[in-house]
């Protein structure tokens, strides 16, 4: 079965000028009893989803072949954030919804910036096309076979190059907090596919897993007490950072 999850920008949380839709807007989808700016900003953005809905879009699935959960900040535009491969089945989100957010030109000017599901899927691959190891392709249709292939020959291409670095750095260190956690996997992947006659002592030689916890949002390892994700900056669970 494969791992499939919904996209969201998370309005009115991180990205509280982003609308997926109209009832992202004031009371509910009702027009803003706001001040002057306000109330622009939500006819602004009413016009600009008629439009879009007037136009169209396409919907977009996106696969990621990596062992960990991917995670594209588009900046004001909120996260693209892609489940772990599974084995060989690949995760995977699906892009419905345009995404808007409002430029402030000052003096209470606006102009509604849209992004389409698209477009979006096109910056997660520009993001990881030295990686590999992500194809977009049209919702409902199969990807094409060719651009799977080129996507899992880079990702190869880039455990390669990780794996040398680590290789590297442990002969000049030989200190675990000098290896990273992709470099590990990148370890692991290639001892899987046999170009590795084993893996090397530094995958395993880190600290005591009890003294490290994943991040939720990015799959990096954090420290125990940590209450925000040095790699991907996102605030981890309160329950699972208590103070000492």
């Amino acid at each position: 079965m494969s791992t499939q999850i919904r996209e969201s920008a998370n309005p009115g949380a991180l990205y509280p000028t982003v609308f997926e839709s109209p009832a992202g807007l004031a009371s509910g989808g009702a027009p803003s009893k706001g001040g002057i700016a306000d109330r622009l900003r939500d006819r602004l953005v009413r016009e600009e989803w008629t439009r879009l809905h007037k136009r169209g879009w396409d919907h977009v699935e996106i696969e990621n072949y990596h062992p960990w959960p991917v995670r594209v900040d588009l900046g004001e535009l909120g996260i693209v954030a892609i489940p772990a491969a599974h084995g060989e089945e690949p995760g995977r989100v699906r892009l419905d919804t345009p995404r808007i957010s409002m430029r402030d030109l000052g003096d209470g000017n606006f102009v509604p910036v849209s992004v389409l599901p698209s477009e979006m899927a096109q910056e997660v691959e520009r993001e990881y096309q030295k990686a590999g190891g992500i194809v977009c392709h049209s919702a409902g249709a199969a990807p094409d076979p060719a651009a799977v292939a080129a996507a899992l020959a880079r990702q190869r291409a880039w455990y390669r190059e990780e794996y040398r670095k680590a290789v590297q750095s442990w002969s000049r260190y030989r200190q675990h907090q000098f290896i990273t956690d992709r470099q590990r996997d990148a370890a692991r992947a290639l001892a899987e596919a046999g170009e590795i006659a084993a893996l090397p002592e530094w995958v395993s030689l880190t600290r005591d897993s009890s003294e490290r916890r994943l991040c939720p949002e990015c799959g990096e390892e954090v420290k125990p007490l940590a209450r925000i994700c040095r790699f991907c900056r996102s605030s981890l669970p309160q329950d699972a950072a208590d103070t000492p």
